[in-house]
């Protein structure tokens, strides 16, 4: 199912469906120690890159996820729990295009309509150019905390929303 004002060129976004999982963990799987190997050690990573870590997550949250394609193929996700925006994801291939920011409004208008005065993210701190991001779209630097499953720190981000 397209969601209803969510094309972009040559990118549908829709709500993730059972059989994305595959997908979903193959781009996961391509791209997780390009992004993150320069933020976590290797240790660190390794449950997701070479564990059973990614498809046990994405097992559990794909009907959460929202998913970009182009030509049929999953480019980026994002998941939204409630309140909270568990994931922005785009493929570095397709970084740059405005994906981020798309998937960014659409998670947002979901928690929007669920009526919650304030949304939440999380990034690790090391990652300038996502707390950038988030910053350049209005978010605001509520308190950082160790993440417990990689032992990197972490920045927890908010958005007081409109109603």
């Amino acid at each position: 199912m397209t969601i209803v004002g969510a094309i972009m060129s040559d990118y549908e976004f829709r709500k993730a469906a059972p059989e994305d999982i595959p997908k979903i963990v193959h781009m996961l799987k391509e791209t997780i120690a390009d992004v993150y190997g320069p933020i976590l050690s290797e240790g660190a990573l390794k449950p997701w890159t070479e564990g059973d870590q990614l498809i046990l997550d994405v097992n559990n949250a794909w009907q959460k996820m929202i998913v970009a394609e182009k030509e049929r193929e999953i480019v980026a996700i994002a998941a939204v729990f409630n309140d909270f925006v568990g994931l922005i994801w785009v493929h570095p291939a397709h970084q740059r295009k405005g994906l981020g920011g798309r998937l960014l409004d659409i998670v947002i208008a979901e928690i929007n309509r669920s009526e919650y005065g304030m949304a939440k993210l999380a990034c690790f701190s090391a990652n300038e150019g996502a707390l950038r991001f988030y910053q350049d779209k209005g978010w605001k630097i509520l308190y950082e905390e160790k993440d417990d499953a990689t032992g990197a720190m972490k920045t927890v981000m908010g958005k007081t929303l409109a109603n």
